[in-house]
């Protein structure tokens, strides 16, 4: 009993319509005081937002203050408020028990029925329908609604729990569960229906009935086996089980059906023989590794036949090709078989086949978790080393050593193969604190953070050597001084190189990397961060389709700045392996032969590349005299080899079939001083002549060229010998006038000739010689 006083105390610390609500009903106690409750209901009404708190109030008014007219009033406040099927559903509800009003609390139903999509909503529908109505009819409909939202089993069932949990009625529920048998497409349903009705209704005569009825309708070894298993969960029919999996064996027919009914004999009967059985006709249709895998497994470890499993394993090997899996195989074998040789076996096959150091080192690593192995473990890793390809690569080689195995000679291998493939300072020092952990030999410790000190290119990496040196040699003063002194130098000039660094953060082009590594040059004389600016650029041609000229200023520039041969050597090889054309191997070629600084080493490598290109010529079914031509001149040009050019010149002159090639390769072997080859290439260019026109063209091309005139003039004679047509014969002398303007010459040979014309050709003689000859005089 609570007096005014603790009710207004209490009145005040209300959050929300429920809290009035209840202390109104706390003042409408013994004793009673309606007006208070009145007010508290007034403050309630004031924060009403939603159909259910004008519902809350309403049923106060309507209940014990028995003030249904106002109760109405806040009904209809509510009902303008719904929206939503559960809100008209709350609101009949209320109405119904409320203020007793059934045909209102119908007509609110309804409207919740059409707004409703859910189950469990038309569920609640038709439970106020049956007990605030008492209306079986609408009740019964509501239901059929629930009923057309059911998808499929698991929603009748979830029904049927539903109406047995709040309404108590298992017939409905009954009722209901029976039109999901329309669902029983299928054995797994159709059991897992019967399932339902045993834990829903206990009924097992109406459950075996539904699997009785089934029975006739399987037709693969799969349903039988499904089916048996109903019959033994819900039963533990063994005969019945029995009989299916006799039937399930006439059906079997694939591999995949085997597996069905090796499976069913072992899981529902234990029966290993049987299973057995059945495993090994579906062994002969199972073609993937992993199937393969799993089904050895379960031969082994479940059935505990060795003998069987051992053959799969042997077709799994055939089937499986990823590192992953047989290494698995060879664990499998080993942990479920116990048979270590077979295990080493088969990873012996698995090491003849692995090329990267990651599957080497896993391999290396199964083998000690395996057979525990490590003297073979540390050969596969020996392998591993010669495969890795960058420094990260080597750390995690190393990593994997050290957790497994305590073989220091082998550490001591890796570190140094690290320690050449280490690209930075930063690299360096963490093999230095490595070889000092694992090692703790001064001399390579000092040699790994020398070498970090050279490649240094930020302030923080000299830093770090300084912290080195202090760490691993405190001892040695002048070291400590000599990095103190360039790391002053480094934070002096720390303004200057922000600057760069801005400028590189900013590069986007190969001209702008250029230009800043030789203002590094210039200004620092710091060949480590131009290293890295150089090595930015070419990172950032990579990128971009190949074009010689934009690979010839870093050349340069890496030989200018750096010196380093190798490299400049790896950027012309890589140029050279990707020219498509003469003009740009060429260009290759020109660039190591003339333009760097190791003139003999540039010229080898020229030497190289053109000899590639020769024997690509020779190999060359289509080749012609001026593919060997170029080459010549370019030997010539980049390398004066003399004797190389003069080679591919004879190599030309083999392939040549006309004057014009002929000739071609005389004036170059004129051009290379070579006066005797150029003769007898001039004399085999008259020889290919065979028309007057053809002595022309010869004759006139090789005076343009320089060639001496006496030298012409005697090639040019070949055809006076060689021409046997008298009107070829005229033609050529006629070639005298044209080429050499000699007209005692053109007037011995005209006379020469002039007994070869008949009277059939007389007129053109004739006419040759005046027009000709006499028409000059």
């Amino acid at each position: 009993m609570a007096s005014k006083e603790s009710l207004e105390a209490r009145a005040a610390q209300c959050n929300g319509v429920d809290d009035l609500v209840a202390l109104a009903r706390e003042a409408l106690a013994d004793p009673a005081d309606p007006d208070y409750a009145r007010e508290l209901l007034n403050q309630a009404e004031m924060q009403c937002q939603f159909p259910a708190d004008y519902a809350k109030v309403a049923e106060v008014h309507a209940g014990p203050l028995d003030e249904r007219d106002y109760a109405r009033d806040l009904y209809q406040q509510a009902e303008d408020a719904c929206f939503e099927g559960k809100e008209f559903a709350l609101l009949g509800h209320s109405i119904a028990t409320h203020l007793g009003d059934r045909d209102k609390g119908r007509e609110l139903l309804t409207k919740a029925a059409e707004e409703s999509k859910e189950l469990a909503e038309f569920l609640t529908l038709a439970r106020y329908a049956k007990e605030d109505l008492e209306d079986d009819a609408l009740a019964k409909e509501l239901l059929g609604k629930v009923e057309g939202a059911c998808k499929g089993l698991e929603d009748f069932r979830t029904l049927a729990e539903t109406v047995l949990r709040e309404q108590n009625d298992p017939e409905t529920a009954r009722e209901l569960y029976k039109k999901a048998a329309r669902f029983c497409a299928d054995v797994p349903v159709t059991v897992a229906y019967a399932q339902g009705i045993v834990e829903l209704f206990d009924d097992r005569d109406w459950a075996r009935k539904i699997l009785d009825d089934a029975q006739s309708e399987c037709q693969f070894t799969k349903e039988f086996v499904e089916l048996a298993s109903g019959y033994q969960r819900l039963f533990g029919d063994t005969d019945k089980v029995k009989e299916l999996l006799e039937q399930a064996r006439e059906f079997a027919m694939t591999g995949e059906e085997n597996m069905d009914l090796a499976r069913g004999f072992w899981t529902l009967l234990q029966d290993k023989e049987a299973a057995s059985a059945a495993y090994e006709k579906a062994l002969a249709e199972i073609a993937t590794g992993s199937e393969l895998l799993e089904l050895a497994k379960t031969v082994a470890v479940e059935l505990g036949d060795k003998a069987l499993a051992s053959k799969v394993y042997e077709k799994a090997e055939g089937k499986l090709t990823g590192t992953a899996d047989l290494l698995k195989l060879a664990r499998s074998v080993c942990e479920d078989l116990g048979d270590r040789a077979l295990a080493a076996q088969i990873h012996t096959r698995l090491e003849e086949r692995l090329v990267s150091s990651a599957d080497l080192s896993a391999l290396a690593g199964e083998v000690i978790a395996t057979l525990d192995d490590k003297t073979r473990a540390a050969a596969i890793y020996e392998k591993a080393l010669k495969q890795v390809g960058d420094f990260q690569g080597y750390m995690k080689l190393l990593d994997q050593v050290c957790e497994r195995l305590d073989d220091e000679a082998l550490a001591r291998r890796i570190l140094e193969r690290a320690e050449q493939g280490a690209a930075s300072s930063t690299d360096l020092l963490e093999l230095a604190a490595r070889a000092q952990d694992l090692l703790r030999e001064e001399a390579f410790t000092r040699r790994l953070v020398e070498t970090a000190e050279e490649k240094v290119t930020t302030l923080q990496e000299l830093r770090a050597v300084a912290e080195a040196v202090k760490k691993y040699f405190n001892d040695d003063a002048a070291w400590a001084t000599r990095v103190a002194e360039k790391l002053e130098k480094r934070e002096a000039n720390q303004s200057v190189y922000e600057a760069f660094q801005k400028r590189e953060a900013g590069a986007d082009t190969l001209k702008k990397y250029l230009i800043l590594a030789h203002e590094v040059m210039e200004r620092l004389e710091d060949p480590y961060y131009a290293r890295k600016l150089l090595a930015a650029a070419e990172a950032l041609l990579a990128g971009r389709p190949f074009v010689f000229n934009r690979y010839h200023d870093l050349i340069l520039a890496v030989d200018r700045h750096l010196h380093d041969h190798d490299w400049t050597r790896r950027l012309l090889d890589a140029s050279a392996d990707r020219c498509t054309t003469f003009s740009c191997l060429h260009e290759v070629g020109h660039c190591a032969a003339r333009e760097l600084s190791d003139g003999a080493g540039g010229r080898e490598l020229a030497q190289r590349y053109y000899q590639a290109c020769e024997g690509k010529i020779d190999d060359d079914g289509a080749k012609s005299p001026y593919d060997y031509s170029k080459l010549a001149s370019i030997v010539l040009e980049d390398l004066a080899d003399r004797d190389w050019a003069g080679g591919l010149l004879e190599k030309a002159e083999g392939v040549a079939r006309n004057h014009f090639a002929l000739s071609h390769l005389g004036l170059l072997a004129a051009r290379m001083g070579d006066a005797g080859l150029a003769q007898r290439l001039y004399g085999a260019a008259a020889a290919a002549c065979d028309t007057a026109v053809a002595f022309v063209q010869l004759a006139t091309r090789l005076l343009a060229h320089g060639v001496p005139e006496d030298i012409v003039h005697s090639i040019y004679e070949v055809g006076g010998h060689r021409l046997q047509d008298p009107v070829e014969h005229l033609h050529w002398v006629e070639g005298i006038l044209e080429v050499f303007r000699d007209d005692d010459w053109a007037r011995t040979e005209y006379d020469a000739i002039a007994g070869r014309f008949t009277t059939s050709n007389q007129t053109l003689y004739r006419a040759s010689r005046k027009y000709r000859l006499e028409r000059t005089l």
